[in-house]
């Protein structure tokens, strides 16, 4: 199943990559100013949200790979629509919007690959998955350059949406899941899963509101502020994706050896500075180009250990719903960037020295959240951890105590156990069907 998935997200990234490259690069040419290539943005990022919250919950219910067969001719129509008549305002603005209603090609492979994986390999394959996406993000930058130079911008998009099309040939492979009529029991979340549930939340948004102006502005920037080529652009963009996915392969020795909270705490930090010297670095082309692909690289390490991070906490019944929520605040955050980027762009200039101000604000926020979350998990495992010794003390005294009775509310390896006198674990309350990652090992704590 993971290869299939890998296949499908292979060539639904070179897509993608095609049509993001190349699109408001597509509208510049067609003499469409920054605000409206910003609203237009602005209404394709709430057909996103809208669209990934409905059709994450309908896959819960028919399954992946009906769902990803049912939208995915449907988004490529919208893409070629959206390339016609772009000089009518209204028009652009409709397209846009069920251009992003009907995309799931994001939300849908990252579900599979972590619904379908075990404990074990469940932070390799969200890599590997994830440095996919980047890999056909290189591929598809530098084709994106190359074939718009060769058969122009129109019909590159084109191709794009063709392709789009041609990656739901590996999804018939997909096994066709039976998926239960039973309605499932409501779960309670304990303490710590509803932090990590409002932290997972609310540091997706807060960082796609932050990022939301690169992603989907990065290329005007560089065109506004260095007037460079559509090669140069692209090439640009590529080597930000092709960093990020050599990186991304090794991130998972960093959880290793640092953990999950310390390692996300630092990247956030780092690309917070980033951001707020941007005003700095756009002096110079070389070194802003220098500065954005490592921005890139920062934070799009960090996705997949977050997402596995949080999830992990969170029962496996409910990821769907909960990655399905999580994608609609985010797509709402970006619409919010992209709305942000239009009411500066009045006037027919940007201000972008306002800009970066105004992402690094967020990207610092983010960083006190992150920072608070991991405290408040560290004190309510602290404070559970002291509550399971004494119904164990409790349990013995009454000899009563067995094992089924420890193993149904808390999870407590030999491990643990031998270390429980010494050190607190962050993960010590979790029930036993939680999957829990390599959290012993923050030196944070």
């Amino acid at each position: 199943m993971i290869w299939l998935v890998n296949i499908y997200t292979f060539l639904i990234g070179l897509s993608r990559a095609f049509y993001t490259a190349l699109f408001n690069l597509y509208l510049k040419d067609n003499q469409i100013s920054n605000q409206i290539i910003g609203n237009a943005t602005f209404y394709y990022s709430w057909g996103l949200a809208i669209g990934g919250f409905l059709f994450a919950s309908l896959s819960d219910r028919i399954g992946r790979k009906k769902t990803i067969l049912l939208t995915m001719p449907i988004y490529s129509l919208f893409g070629l629509l959206r390339l016609s008549n772009v000089t009518v305002i209204g028009w652009l603005y409709v397209v846009s919007f069920f251009f992003g209603f009907f995309d799931t090609s994001i939300i849908m492979p990252t579900i599979s690959v972590i619904e379908n994986s075990d404990e074990k390999k469940r932070l390799r394959n969200s890599n590997i998955n994830f440095a996919i996406v980047l890999l056909t993000g290189v591929i598809g930058y530098f084709g994106a350059g190359l074939f718009a130079k060769s058969i122009g911008i129109f019909l590159t998009l084109v191709l794009s949406m063709v392709i789009a099309l041609l990656s739901t040939i590996p999804v018939f492979a997909f096994p066709n899941v039976k998926l239960s009529k039973r309605k499932p029991k409501k779960e309670t979340l304990t303490l710590t899963q509803k932090t990590m549930l409002i932290y997972y939340l609310a540091s997706g948004a807060l960082v796609s509101l932050a990022a939301g102006v690169f992603i989907n502005f990065g290329n005007v920037i560089f065109l506004d502020l260095f007037g460079f080529s559509t090669v140069a652009i692209t090439n640009v963009l590529a080597i930000s994706q092709l960093s990020t996915a050599a990186t991304s392969l090794f991130s998972h020795k960093l959880t290793a050896k640092y953990g999950y909270k310390f390692t996300l705490f630092l990247v956030y930090l780092g690309v917070t500075i980033l951001i707020f010297m941007m005003p700095i670095f756009v002096l110079n082309p070389f070194v802003f180009s220098l500065a954005y692909v490592l921005r890139y690289v920062l934070i799009n390490i960090s996705t997949p250990m977050y997402m596995v991070f949080c999830l992990s906490y969170l029962p496996r019944t409910s990821l769907a719903t909960y990655s399905g929520l999580s994608y609609f605040l985010n797509n709402v955050m970006r619409a919010s960037s992209a709305q942000l980027f239009a009411s500066l762009s009045k006037g027919g200039t940007t201000n972008y020295a306002q800009l970066f101000f105004v992402s690094g604000s967020f990207y610092f926020v983010n960083t006190l959240i992150t920072l608070l979350a991991f405290y408040v998990t560290y004190k309510l495992s602290t404070k559970e951890a002291v509550v399971t010794n004494d119904k164990t003390v409790n349990h013995e005294k009454n000899g009563r105590r067995t094992n089924s009775s420890v193993n149904r509310n808390y999870l407590t390896s030999s491990a643990l156990r031998k270390r429980r006198n010494r050190k607190a674990s962050v993960h010590l309350h979790m029930p036993s069907s939680r999957i829990i990652p390599n959290s012993r090992k923050w030196k944070g704590k």
